[in-house]
């Protein structure tokens, strides 16, 4: 397991490493000019990858696709070393579930003719065909090519949908939904949840739309509410959508689904929505129910980068301690993913600044996993959200320096990021930098296997850790450094560690 472990490590490395070097190629600014077959050909010349990747893994090609580059441009790359037509890219997808994505029917066609495979589907199980439908693209064209390719046009997805229930949400006019029905569908269709087309078209708060649905006799269920709640992924819908289906399609608000949410779990995390949890506390809806993982819509609230819905809700809440099945609490969350505001409104409310989850991982634990390098315009903030919630905790009598449960420290938790900066601010707390986990490792010992650098590795010897200290395999961290093979491969000497 270890060497496994070791090789993965290399392998972001040399990722990391690799895009690192600045490819103009894979500049945004570069796609938005849509350069022509030579102006890349002139940026290749220059040394410019045009099979490279960013961090996201979105190629070169990729992104000439998603900026609308000219098809001659986008053929032009897909014939270049290292863009063969099913390469993966971001969220494992190949090139086809990017240009349907765009509706660019050329590529489309271009593509299946060269090959590419119509049935591939991505990390989140979407094929080239429902990704194009669940993400808006209205233009029969594209489902005509894949239709014509062998796709059958009633296949179901993911949960039972299909193609026009995907893009339902989306079809304004009803264009797409008119030619599949010519293709075999029915706006009478039903996902393996009982999920109507009604149902679906709800995502986007559409009233219009729902209204031409209802017309068409199509049928709703309560879901319609939630999947409302949801919103779709760029945008949360207005209080006069909840107010037609609540009061005019006369669906309960206190509608639940198969999860066990009601609305306010599904509203609670969303920004700016303090006039629709109003309007749906004051139609009954509970604001203490937990859902079937034990979250509650407080601590869905307290994990929110926005604290106005926890301050709605925290007046009506009866019990701030609360713990998902996980036994994250309210605070747990606000200390993992919420604000500093978020972890202050709770700590002065009550809730318990010692609370575990199931684990027996303490806040501190938590407060590790909740650091995020500062990036761009955040470098200049005077405020560091890790600090302050570091602070709060502690004047709560959260003692920083214990174990957890498994006797690991902040400092075996904060290795595991590969971040000197953040294991630079876990000095102040007094934890013990030679104490020993579950394994037999102490922080150092965990670092000589994960470094990619001796950054971390002098950093964690200059605090006090002894090298001399050995695992229950009596292994060094001179001796784990050497299988490391990010180390070995960066020619980084490690005999500072003997």
């Amino acid at each position: 397991m270890k060497k496994s472990l070791f090789i993965s490590l290399a392998l972001i490395a040399t990722f990391c490493a690799s895009a690192q070097q600045k490819n103009i190629l894979l500049e945004p600014a570069f796609w938005k000019t849509a350069p022509d077959v030579n102006a890349v050909k002139a940026e290749i010349a220059k040394g410019n990858s045009p099979s490279q990747a960013n961090a996201n893994a979105f190629d070169v090609t990729v992104l000439a696709i998603n900026n609308d580059a000219p098809v001659a441009t986008i053929k032009y790359l897909l014939e270049q070393l290292g863009n063969e037509t099913n390469k993966l890219t971001h969220d494992n997808r190949i090139y086809l579930h990017w240009a349907a994505y765009k509706g660019n029917t050329e590529v489309v066609e271009y593509l299946i003719a060269k090959g590419s495979d119509i049935n591939f589907e991505d990390s989140h199980g979407a094929s080239p065909i429902s990704f194009a439908a669940s993400s808006g693209v209205v233009n029969p064209a594209i489902y005509d090519a894949f239709f014509k390719a062998g796709i059958d046009p009633k296949k179901k997805y993911k949960n039972g949908e299909n193609l026009l229930l995907l893009a339902i949400p989306f079809d304004k006019n009803l264009t797409n939904s008119d030619y599949f029905v010519t293709k075999g569908m029915s706006y009478q269709d039903v996902d393996n949840n009982g999920n109507t087309a009604f149902d679906y078209a709800a995502r986007t708060g559409n009233i219009a739309l729902l209204k031409k649905l209802l017309e068409k006799k199509v049928k709703y269920t309560d879901n319609a509410l939630l999947i409302a709640a949801q919103g779709n992924r760029r945008e949360s819908n207005t209080i006069e959508t909840f107010k037609f289906l609540v009061e005019d399609v006369k669906i309960k608000p206190t509608a639940t689904n198969k999860s066990g949410e009601n609305v306010l779990h599904l509203l609670a995390g969303k920004p700016n929505q303090k006039e629709i949890i109003n309007y749906f506390l004051s139609k009954g809806v509970a604001a203490n129910k937990a859902n079937k993982e034990g979250n509650t819509p407080l601590i869905i609230a307290a994990g929110s980068r926005d604290a106005a819905a926890l301050e709605q809700l925290l007046p009506i809440v009866k019990d701030y301690n609360t713990q998902n099945i996980k036994g994250e609490s309210a605070l747990t969350m606000a200390v993992k993913s919420g604000t500093p505001e978020a972890v202050a409104l709770l700590l002065n409310k009550g809730a318990d600044v010692n609370v575990q989850d199931k684990d027996g991982n303490n806040l501190g634990y938590y407060l590790v996993q909740s650091y995020r390098p500062k990036m761009g315009k955040e470098k200049e903030s005077t405020t560091d959200p890790f600090e302050t919630k570091a602070k709060l905790l502690q004047d709560k009598g959260l003692n920083l320096a214990a174990p957890q449960k498994d006797g690991s420290t902040l400092y075996h938790a904060a290795i595991v990021k590969n971040d000197l900066n953040l294991i630079k601010k876990l000095a102040s707390f007094g934890i013990d930098v030679n104490a020993k986990n579950k394994d037999s490792l102490t922080a150092l010992h965990k670092a000589a296997m994960t470094a990619k650098d001796d950054e971390i590795l002098k950093y964690l010897l200059s605090i006090g850790a002894k090298k001399e200290i050995t695992t229950e395999f009596d292994e060094t961290a001179y001796a784990l450094a050497k299988e490391n093979e990010s180390l070995t491969k960066n020619n980084i000497a490690v005999e500072f560690l003997k």
